[in-house]
């Protein structure tokens, strides 16, 4: 049968199970499930705590759905995250196998096997390498569309920054050996600084949680020692006014925390 470019790709991803891109994230239908039945729980929840009222719980608990956008893009920036973090890994295995005067072929079924030894075989570096060494080895593709494809479907700045900078020395000719090692440890050198970057900015975002939580469980404890201090606070317009105030403050300040602790490099 003639090889068929279009059905060796598709094979490609069905077989190692690598997303078409990781800008998105789908989600399965039992992690669907999950999330929108956690979600409507703590959203009714959080509704009847500030309103002691069964049918608006019941209405914000349908807010569950919109949440799988927001959700979805964070499920896909935490794997791009756990991506660039495994790739630094093997700028180290390819640089050095470059270094010491091996073919890219070569070297990506070196950092495979390097990997092997340092996550699991289902992580998705190592399922990207395999997928890739098949791809030169068995399919017979250019290194080109291989990493072209590569860089595409992260869509992360890093890889497509080192992608473009081996391509480019590939076609001009240069001195690919001492670019590549030169360009490789600028760009671990910038996952080293956002790692640092991101383990302060974690313990940030831990306290902002914190202090978002902190609202609710003072609520909830005087309605469990004192229901009377709040009871105004449930009857009459003004009540529900103050309370629906108190919530949107306490959401606006959760988000404004985490846009504040968010730096990028």
């Amino acid at each position: 049968m003639k090889w068929n470019p279009y059905i060796a790709h598709r094979e490609y991803h069905e077989a190692h199970q690598n997303p078409k891109s990781y800008g998105t994230y789908e989600l399965s239908h039992e992690e669907k499930l999950k999330f929108l039945v956690l979600c409507g729980l703590t959203l009714m929840a959080v509704s009847y705590l500030f309103y002691h009222s069964i049918l608006l719980s019941l209405l914000f608990s349908g807010l569950a759905y919109p949440c799988l956008r927001p959700y979805r893009t964070y499920l896909a920036d935490k794997r791009r995250k756990e991506l660039k973090e495994q790739f630094r890994d093997v700028l180290y295995s390819v640089s050095a196998s470059i270094s010491a005067g091996r073919q890219l072929p070569e070297a990506l079924h070196e950092a495979e096997e390097n990997m092997k030894l340092i996550y699991k075989e289902d992580s998705m570096i190592v399922s990207e390498l395999a997928a890739m060494v098949k791809r030169l080895y068995e399919y017979r593709e250019s290194e080109e569309e291989i990493l072209k494809d590569f860089a595409d479907r992260t869509r992360i700045e890093d890889i497509r920054d080192f992608v473009d900078i081996y391509l480019t020395c590939r076609k001009t000719g240069g001195d690919l050996i001492k670019i590549l090692t030169k360009a490789s440890e600028v760009i671990m050198d910038k996952i080293s600084i956002e790692r640092e970057i991101r383990a302060v900015t974690v313990q940030k975002q831990f306290e902002a949680k914190i202090l978002t939580g902190i609202p609710f469980l003072v609520i909830l404890f005087l309605q469990v020692v004192s229901p009377e201090y709040l009871s105004p606070m449930y009857e009459g317009l003004y009540g529900r006014v103050l309370m629906t105030a108190a919530l949107f403050g306490i959401g606006i300040a959760y988000l404004w925390s985490i846009r504040l602790t968010k730096i990028d490099v």
